[in-house]
């Protein structure tokens, strides 16, 4: 793959999960009052400590938020571990 090409796919993916880490960042400070950054610093940990991509657990969160189930097992499960008990009607 040609360096601009791989500089390319990483923008086009940035620019895909920017809004979904930007919406569960604000999920975050409005279920614990924190500051965006303390709310991103979390939503990484989680990330590292479930081995799964920002992006995606993001995106899961959001929809939970939002009163959606995500599609995706594994994610309700991190999304339950970290936050269920401050989620309005749980998961």
């Amino acid at each position: 793959m040609a360096r601009g090409e791989d500089f390319e796919e990483h923008l086009n993916a940035a620019l895909v999960t920017r809004p979904a880490i930007e919406q569960a960042k604000g999920v975050l400070v409005t279920l614990r009052t924190a500051t965006p950054d303390k709310a991103f610093a979390e939503l990484h940990h989680a990330c590292r400590t479930h081995n799964v991509e920002v992006g995606e657990l993001a995106g899961a969160l959001v929809e939970t938020a939002a009163g959606r189930r995500p599609g995706n097992p594994e994610l309700r499960k991190v999304i339950w571990h970290e936050w269920g008990t401050l989620l309005p009607g749980g998961l």
